[in-house]
């Protein structure tokens, strides 16, 4: 299962470049968020809402954020890539072995990611979500 989702930064963007440092910051925010909302439930939700561990690899001679699971013998979740290209584009990228719960988890976290740079975003389903202001 090969597809990308892109979030495309635009002219009303809240960063004019994205670079894997961006990343690993809204990553960080990301997951900070969901340990409050589990402290507030009093669950250890985090776990949950982002089971992966984040290492820095090449991909196609690029550095990208690879995010695989950090319990391999769930067998909902695998792995997917988080990237940069052209300094205007994320490219959340679902590899082959991919699984159905990588790519939830991947469209959560496209859609926050969106949000927080304020872009355009391109789902996996070629659907396109706003999230600047027009």
């Amino acid at each position: 299962m090969v597809q990308q989702a892109t979030i495309q930064l635009m002219d009303k963007s809240k960063y004019e470049e994205a670079n894997l440092d961006l990343l690993k910051n809204l990553i960080n925010d990301y997951i900070q968020s969901s340990n409050k909302i589990g402290q507030q439930v009093d669950w250890k939700y985090e776990s949950a809402s982002f089971p992966y561990n984040i290492s820095t690899k090449k991909l196609d001679d690029q550095d990208a954020l690879y995010l695989q699971s950090n319990d391999s013998n769930d067998p909902r979740y695998n792995h997917f890539v988080v990237s940069v290209q052209d300094d205007k584009n994320i490219v959340i990228t679902l590899l082959p072995n991919s699984t159905y719960g990588d790519k939830g988890k991947a469209n959560e976290f496209c859609r926050f990611l969106a949000q927080k740079v304020e872009g355009k975003l391109e789902l996996f389903n070629k659907r396109i979500m706003y999230f600047y202001k027009r």
